[in-house]
């Protein structure tokens, strides 16, 4: 397992090392001061542990960089302003550390993220050795004398418009029904989220978000007032979820 610290202060460095051998001797460690090597394609790493205030490309930049890129790695910030907390959850960061910070917190988050690095491991080898295929989830609609089959993963969004559920597709090709979208809601799950009375979103679609509009494959869809902490939570737990898988 690959842990990547990156820090432009080395007692920083070395004291997260520190924890991380105390936690583990079986880490791979490998140091950076800057983020211009973190940000290649080539970059891999398991676990990062990385500072958000550097010369040049700052931590937060770099994390997008990494999404973008395709990185799952666990994300740990350090910082000594609590500012960025938010942000942090727009990269899928597992954790954010203020500093200056205790010894024990630290391990102890370290440790969590290699319980979680070795559970992701162990699924993937059970997909690996498994030869039968998972089937999409789906639930039926019913619509008069039609009946329709909507696969989970190939919804966007849904909305409510004139007692109707509009759920829009990856396809294109809209679905409609008359029905409560807080129906619908409970048979989605998790992986979707009520951003407005009006709106629920397939949370594996967003491409970004604030705290008035989101982002879904394109479409910008409005943020109900005090949906804000809520969707980054639920954001957070989503793609925290998918590390898992």
């Amino acid at each position: 397992m690959k842990l990547a610290i990156c820090d432009d202060e080395k007692i920083i460095r070395d004291l997260v090392a520190e924890c991380a051998h105390e936690i583990s001797n079986d880490l791979e460690i490998e140091f950076f001061e800057n983020t211009n090597e973190i940000i290649e394609p080539y970059f891999y790493a398991d676990i990062l542990i990385l500072d958000i205030h550097m010369e040049g490309i700052d931590g937060m930049e770099a994390a997008r960089i990494l999404r973008r890129n395709g990185s799952n790695a666990i994300i740990i910030f350090l910082t000594a302003l609590e500012e960025y907390v938010f942000s942090a959850f727009d990269v899928g960061a597992f954790q954010y550390i203020v500093k200056p910070f205790e010894k024990k917190k630290l391990k102890g988050i370290i440790a969590d993220a290699i319980e979680q690095v070795e559970d992701k491991n162990r699924i993937e080898q059970l997909l690996r050795d498994s030869k039968n295929k998972i089937s999409d989830k789906s639930f039926i609609i019913k619509n008069g004398k039609n009946t329709t089959r909507v696969n989970l993963s190939e919804i966007l969004y849904a909305e409510v418009f004139n007692r109707k559920v509009i759920i829009h597709m990856k396809d294109g090709v809209p679905i409609e029904y008359y029905g409560k979208l807080k129906e619908l809601e409970k048979t989605v799950g998790k992986d979707f989220f009520r951003v407005h009375r009006a709106y629920v979103i397939n949370l594996a679609y967003v491409k970004n978000y604030d705290a008035k509009n989101v982002n879904v494959a394109g479409e910008i869809l409005p943020v109900a007032r005090g949906k804000y902490p809520e969707l980054v939570k639920a954001y957070l737990s989503y793609h925290t979820k998918r590390l898992c898988l």
